[in-house]
């Protein structure tokens, strides 16, 4: 039947209406049934049987506050998905359309104390979907696709809103089918903070065009707040079905658009805390512990191993551009972070490695260019390409680790340090710092090490082909250019210690940023060079990781974090312009620092420190330097200056120290300081270089330890006089094979420990060098006294900081400060070991000195030093030498409020040798040597006032030392002191006396051979006639001669003279030559070598010395009191001095020997010397002396023309004498060959005081005027020098005088024995005691010679003996002054002005000499007792002779004593003229000028006094008639 329209629309509408009933019905029932279960209230409005509108579901509980949905539509449509080329997937889709979807959340309270914290999580079984179940799923979901349009979420604190999200699930594959779900997002805008959305305002684009501006129509939100803005996302996830794992992701993509984000402070902000921060070190380190203690279990490996299979087979993302922009509001900054390009791909595989399978995944990530921390065009950090390799191997049995290999590859890498723009974030970081109080004491609680494997074993490699680094300063301008040509970084934790690093470093540059632009322009076809470089490198090797340690304490970790540095080759060129750049770099870097970090420190309250270290971090540092050199070019000045030299002047007790700074004519007294070339150079090119070889340093934070050794370091200064032409080298130093290590002290007393060995060291130093260096020196000094002073003013600028500090901070600095006072009392030990030390010096025009030591050792150099092969010369000769020296000294701490240390030096000598070298003229050494010094010290004060003048003035005193010297002791085991020989006079002498003895030889054997010939020829043999014949013949080396063939005598005669030969040819070879002083290593001296006995001229040796010297009471005034006590001239007429220096000394000595040439007997020669006196020096005071024009050289590019006193006119060093000295023994020797001898001594002396000009750049100073005076003869200087009281004192004595004019015999002679002999001399006069006088000749000896004759032993009788001798010696001189004694020549300061004749008044002009003998018997018993002399030990001798004097003569004594006396008043020398007898009382002519000693003494008076005597008469003959007779005076 068929149904009408009107019964078709009744039905339509009835079931319509029931449906739409039903609908309402359920979707009521819905609402209720969700508002009963879940707790919330649901509220919808239906818009259709397929659509709800206006959803809203409300929360009552939970995080989710409200849901709200203003649309939900259902639609079906045809899918248009495509699944291959060509094809398209046309399956019906339920499609879910939701419009305007918000979610808001509710900001939730965390009880950690709830039972939902303590919940354990439940287990669950993995479970494995079957494929039945995968196909039901798939085919079911590829029919579904969601599309949210304007999608909210909102919380407290953040806002998120996309714009259009929509889900695609669809069906991909046959065979194999996967469930491909795709996500779309577009765009996605992110707010942190309080949600201000807004539909009007448009994201504020990046500057230079560089982030794109988001779609007009995107809800953005204020800029003030931090957002989050991606253009577009899209995921494709694509899912497959395992039979082992079920459900698995084969593929994953995920492509964005462009992403730029804004953020502020407010997203970094920290939950706030107490301002006070305290933490319990035990409590810390126990939990550390307790998080040691819990290895890692199997089921972390378990669980790495499941989410392997859950990753993608393959994965990909892609996002073409990020950006970051930073705003810190409240300081006012913004930055931005750009990244490009950013690719990631990954792939998963299976492999088979080491008998195990494991999944490999390949991940690669590339980034185009990365932009960090960019504003106005520039970034502080720039990568223009980022390459990311990595493989992952997980093992699918839990019981492996987990491998990873991560490859990094970065190119065109740079680096911008734009000081104001990192000034900001700094000053923000330090702000930020919180008060922090550290605890007192730390308990270090090592943790143990856990012995369960790695579970992630991996290895990552970072290259990088070239890296660039500018460094700009507070002005934004580029300062440095530092260059790494290529770089590679390696790391690793394979190794049981732990995580290794390596990284190697080729080819470091660093340039001025202004130099390297330059050297760019000039380097040809773009080719860099380093010319122009700071600094260059050419690899540099680093390696980081645990090692393991050598000597480990009791409880220490075996092995400790080490940082290990090889630096194979590196240069540094330093020029005056970067070594200005460097500085006023690094005070504005440290002012910086300072100033940002000020307000930090102010705010910080510090506790007291541990001493122990933590034992965190580095702890060994090791850096090890192939070749370093380091080259510094720069000019020096040579600028014509004027300077003050002002004089300094010393009046004594008429006027005290002042200074002079005004000439006699009035105007100022200055020096001249000019160049030696022309006035056009002003500037001087020098360089200095050092090279270093093969350092090595290491550090050691647990030992506290530092090492450094060095294998070669040389030091080389040039001058570069002209641009093509290079100077002469000097090289400064010269160090082989140092070694400096420094540790702490092990014990309480000592605080660090340090060593400094060397195998050789030489050391250079030159005027014109040391010049340079100081002005360098100064021009620096300059430097940072500008840039601290500019940045002063800046900060004074800016405003002062508050300085103030909380009292608590006060107490805590003061009981820090209390702590380093106590730490300073520990004292330092400081060793030293040197095997070879050369320091050389042009000490001043024409004078080199050199010091050289063999050997140095020190076990603490603050206490002694051990020196051995000690030497010092002066132009190639030596002064002084050595072989073992120790200087030492010996603190003593005085009791008392004041006390002080004073230290007493100590110097103990092996042997010491002075010599004073042939013709070496060391007076004009010390005049050179102290010309050079004060014009140096000119032109350094001349140099310091044209650089910087500027004088600090100090209202402080200066505190004097604590630490005092105290006396100086000198022990050395052998002293000797000499004059050397003129090398040719001393092999001529030697060679002389060989020659002398052969020719006797010779003489002697021709006489015996002539008597032999001449007996033969006269036939005076045997009367046997038979045996005739073979007397003729003699028998010589086994061959018979005969004695008439005159052949064969000529033949034995020539025999005899070379075997003569021969015998002096052996004894020459037996000579040991002499090294010498080295005064006569050229021309013609050179080629003569004496023997070591024949070397000197005169020598003094002492043995076994103890010499020690105090300090005289009073300083200055004792010691004028002490002059005035041994010169009554002084005392009477009140004498000033400026210069005083002595000392008292105690002396002690083995033997004293003094030896002229190699002579049989000594001048003198004493044992056991013992002394108790005092010595000192003083320069008399006078008026300010005449002054004239000098030049000085100094170098060989300055000349000083500075004011000196005139010749003449300073008054000479005197000597004051109070030595009491006593011996044992004494012998003195003397005879007229000696007095050739004094000639040359005479000689020596003269050549070495007398003045010189040394000088090799002014060879020809100005003729000098003429004196007015002549100088002093050796007497009058004698007398006028040495003053004082010298007594010698012997216990028994030897005098001999030789009766030949040969010094070499050694029989005839005559001699003087006495017991106790007591010598006192003082100005003008000798006394002379003796006990025990005896006088023995060598006339019997004589004699006996001549004769032939033999004296048996024993039978010598002295020919004069007498118990008590005395001699009394008076020197009365006369001078045109009429005041011998007064011997102060030189105007005093009291006169004014400058005496006109100041030799000529004290000059000799008659000398009257005294001559008392007193030859006394025994002294009676209360005089012995009552004689202060040491009593006679042979008065039993005398009692048996009545005890008078006896002479005891004979014919042959009487001879030989007219012989001996005519010997030594008329020697065959031409030496002395003296004149003879001449007439007591009767006065000469008066003379002037300089005349010979014989013409001075006018008065000679010879007196004996011998009462009573005996006189004795000595016959050789027992038959002679007056034997027996004897003359005895009495009074």
């Amino acid at each position: 039947m068929s149904a009408s329209p009107a019964k078709f629309l009744f039905r339509f509408l009835f079931v319509s209406i029931i449906l739409w009933v039903v609908f309402i019905f359920v979707a009521r029932l819905v609402a209720w049934a969700l508002s009963r279960v879940v707790g919330a209230s649901v509220a919808f409005r239906v818009g259709g049987w397929k659509c709800l509108r206006d959803v809203v579901v409300k929360f009552q509980k939970g995080p989710i506050e409200s849901v709200s949905i203003g649309e939900i539509r259902l639609s079906l449509r045809q899918s248009l998905v495509k699944l291959g080329v060509g094809f398209l997937s046309r399956d019906p889709k339920l499609q879910i359309l939701i419009c305007d979807l918000e979610v808001v959340t509710r900001t939730t309270k965390s009880n950690k104390g709830t039972t939902k914290g303590k919940q354990k999580s439940k287990t669950r079984k993995p479970r494995s979907s079957g494929r039945g179940k995968w196909m039901v799923i798939a085919n079911i979901a590829r029919f579904l696709s969601v599309s949210v349009t304007d999608l909210a979420l909102k919380t407290p604190k953040a806002a998120l809103e996309v714009k259009d999200l929509r889900v695609d699930i669809f069906k991909h594959g046959n065979a194999k089918p996967s469930l491909v779900i795709k996500l779309l997002l577009s765009p996605v805008i992110a707010q942190l903070g309080e949600p201000r959305l807004s539909n009007d305002e448009s994201s504020g684009s990046f500057d230079e065009g560089y982030m794109s501006a988001s779609q007009s129509s995107m809800p953005l939100v204020d800029q003030s707040l931090s957002s989050f803005n991606c253009e577009e996302l899209s995921l494709s996830c694509e899912f497959g079905h395992n039979r082992e794992f079920g459900i698995v992701v084969t593929d994953v993509d995920v492509s964005c658009g462009e992403i730029s984000m804004n953020l502020n402070e407010e997203l970094l902000q920290k939950r706030k805390t107490s301002s006070v921060v305290t933490s319990d070190p035990v409590t810390e380190s126990m939990g550390d512990n307790r998080a040691v203690n819990s290895p890692p279990k199997k089921e972390e490996l378990s669980s790495m191993t499941k989410l392997a299979t859950l990753f993608p087979e393959k994965a990909s993302f892609s996002l073409p551009k990020l950006g970051v922009r930073f705003e810190h509001q409240g300081q006012g900054l913004s930055v931005e972070n750009h990244i490009k390009g950013i690719q990631m791909k990954s792939t998963k595989s299976r492999s088979s490695e080491d008998g195990g399978e494991n999944a490999r995944l390949d991940i690669q990530l590339d980034f185009s260019e990365i932009h960090l921390l960019r504003d106005s065009g520039t970034s502080i950090l720039e990568i223009l390409r980022v390459n990311v390799g990595s493989s992952v191997y997980i093992p699918l049995q839990p019981a492996s680790a987990v491998r990873a290999e991560i490859d990094v590859k970065l190119g065109g890498t740079q680096c911008n340090l734009i000081l104001s723009r990192l000034e900001p974030w700094v000053r923000l970081h330090f702000a930020k710092k919180k008060k922090i109080v550290l605890s007192e004491e730390v308990v270090s609680v090592e943790k143990p090490k856990s012995k369960v494997s790695k579970a992630i074993m991996w290895t990552c490699t970072v290259s990088a082909p070239e890296m660039t680094i500018i460094l700009y300063n507070m002005s934004g301008l580029p300062l440095y250019h530092g260059c790494s040509q290529s770089s590679h970084v390696f790391s690793n934790n394979i190794s049981s210690k732990g995580t290794a690093v390596h990284a190697e470093f080729g080819e470091l540059n660093l340039h001025l940023a202004d130099e390297y632009q330059e050297c760019l322009k000039e380097c040809l076809f773009g080719v860099e060079t380093n010319s122009g470089c700071l600094l260059h490198v050419a690899k540099v090797s680093l390696d980081w990781g645990k090692k393991d340690v050598d000597k480990l304490p009791e409880g220490g970790p075996k092995s400790v974090s080490a940082l290990t540095i090889d630096v194979t080759g590196m240069g540094i060129y330093f020029t005056m312009r970067r070594i200005e750049s460097l500085i006023v770099t690094a005070i504005s870097l440290s002012t910086l620092f300072k100033k940002l970090s000020g307000a930090g420190k102010r705010n910080q309250v510090r506790g007291k420190h541990s001493s122990k270290s933590s034992g965190k971090g580095t702890r060994l540092i090791k850096l090890t330097l192939e070749r370093c050199s380091v080259n510094f070019c720069a000019d020096v000045g040579l600028d014509n200056t004027i300077i003050e030299d002002p004089k300094r002047a010393n009046y004594g007790s008429q006027g005290g120290r002042f200074m002079v700074t005004v000439s006699d004519d009035g105007t100022k007294r200055t020096a001249n300081i000019s160049s030696t070339i022309s006035n056009e150079c002003k500037k001087l090119k020098y360089s200095v270089s050092l090279e270093i070889l093969h350092l090595s340093v290491c550090l050691n934070k647990d030992k506290q330890s530092a090492q450094m050794e060095l294998e070669r370091a040389r030091s080389i200064y040039q001058e570069h006089p002209d641009d093509h032409i290079l100077g002469s080298k000097v090289l400064l130093l010269d160090m082989q094979n140092a070694k400096f290590v420094r540790r702490s002290g092990g014990l309480k007393e000592i605080a660090v420990c340090s060593l400094f060995s060397a195998t050789d060291i030489a050391a250079r130093w030159e005027p014109d060098v040391h010049i340079s260096l100081f002005e360098l020196m100064l021009y620096l000094k300059l430097l940072v006294h500008t840039q601290k002073l500019k940045e002063a003013n800046c900060d004074d600028s800016e405003g002062a900081p508050d300085m103030a500090q909380p009292e608590q901070g006060k107490e805590v600095l003061a009981e820090h400060g209390h702590a380093e006072k106590q730490q300073k009392k520990k004292e330092s030990v400081f060793a030293l070991d040197v095997e070879m030390l050369s320091i050389s010096a042009e000490a001043g025009d024409g004078v080199e000195a050199m010091v050289k030591v063999q050997s140095i050792f020190s076990e603490n150099a603050r206490i002694g030093v051990l020196l051995e092969g000690l030497m010092l010369s002066f132009n190639n000769c030596r002064i002084f030498r050595s072989s073992r020296m120790q200087i030492s000294r010996i603190p003593k701490t005085s009791n008392g409020p004041d006390a002080t240390t004073t230290w007493d030096w100590v110097i103990q000598g092996l042997d010491v040798h002075i010599c004073m070298p042939y013709r070496l003229e060391l007076r004009a050494i010390d005049d050179s040597v102290e010309d050079q010094l004060r014009a140096l010290k000119l032109i350094m004060a001349a140099k310091k006032k044209l650089i910087f003048p500027l004088k600090k003035e100090s209202s402080k005193l200066k505190k004097t030392g604590s630490s005092k010297l105290g006396s100086v002791k000198f022990c050395i085991r052998k002293l000797t002191a000499d004059i050397e020989e003129e090398p040719m006079q001393g092999w001529l002498d030697e060679h002389y006396q060989l020659l002398k003895n052969e020719a006797r030889e010779l003489a002697v054997r021709l006489k015996f051979l002539e008597e032999l010939v001449s007996n033969c020829e006269h036939g005076t043999f045997a009367a046997d006639t038979s045996d005739s014949n073979s007397m003729k013949k003699l028998n010589y080396n086994g061959v018979d001669l005969d004695l008439q063939d005159s052949s064969t005598i000529h033949k034995l005669e020539e025999d005899i003279y070379k075997q003569s030969f021969q015998s002096y040819y052996k004894a020459c070879q037996k000579l040991v030559a002499s090294e010498g002083s080295g005064a006569c290593r050229e021309g013609f001296q050179s080629g003569f070598r004496p023997s070591r006995s024949r070397t000197s001229v005169l020598s003094i040796t002492a043995t076994d010395l103890d010499l020690t010297l105090i300090k005289i009471e009073g300083g200055e005034e004792g010691m004028v009191e002490v002059v005035k006590r041994l010169d009554p001239v002084a005392k009477e007429n009140n004498i000033p001095f400026s210069r005083l220096y002595g000392s008292n000394m105690s002396l002690r000595a083995g033997t004293l020997i003094v030896q002229i040439r190699d002579y049989s007997s000594p001048i003198f020669s004493a044992t056991s010397g013992k002394c108790e006196g005092c010595l000192v020096l003083a320069q008399q005071a006078t008026p300010f002396q005449p002054q004239m024009r000098q030049d000085v050289y100094v170098g060989k590019w300055r000349k000083v023309d500075l004011l000196r006193s005139a010749s003449g006119t300073t008054p000479p060093m005197k000597t004051y004498l109070d030595l009491p000295l006593h011996f044992q023994n004494g012998e003195v020797s003397f005879g007229v060959g000696y007095e050739p001898v004094f000639t040359d001594i005479s000689y020596a002396f003269t050549v070495a005081l007398r003045r010189a000009n040394l000088s090799i750049r002014n060879p020809n100073p100005p003729v000098a005027p003429p004196k007015k005076e002549k100088s002093l003869p050796w007497w009058d200087e004698v007398r006028n020098y040495v003053h004082g009281h010298v007594s010698l004192f012997f216990a028994e004595t030897r005098w001999v005088v030789l009766a030949t004019t040969d010094p070499y015999e050694k029989y005839d002679k005559i001699q003087m024995l006495t017991g106790c002999m007591e010598i006192h001399q003082s100005d003008g006069r000798i006394y002379t005691s003796a006990k025990d006088f005896k006088i023995l000749t060598s006339s019997l000896e004589n004699l006996a010679k001549s004769r032939g004759l033999k004296l048996p032993a024993g039978v010598a009788v002295p020919i004069v003996e007498t118990p008590t001798f005395t001699l009394e010696v008076t020197m009365d001189w006369e001078c045109d002054s009429g005041t011998p004694l007064n011997h102060y020549l030189f105007a005093l300061p009291s006169e004014g002005k400058p005496r006109e004749l100041v030799f000529d008044p004290f000059r000799s002009t008659s000398l009257s000499l005294r001559w008392n003998f007193s030859l006394r018997p025994v002294l009676s018993e209360k005089q012995s007792q009552s004689s202060s002399i040491c009593s006679s030990a042979s008065a039993s001798v005398h009692d048996a002779e009545g005890g008078y004097p006896i002479i005891k003569l004979g014919a042959h004594d009487l001879a030989w004593i007219i012989k001996f006396w005519n010997l030594n008043y008329l020697p065959p020398y031409k030496l002395r003229t003296f004149s003879r007898w001449p007439r007591f009382g009767v006065p000469r002519i008066p003379r002037s000028g300089n005349l010979s000693l014989d013409r001075v003494m006018t008065e000679f008076m010879l007196r004996v006094d011998a009462t009573p005597t005996c006189i004795k008469h000595m016959p050789l003959d027992n038959d002679d008639p007056a034997k027996g007779s004897h003359l005895r005076c009495q009074n």
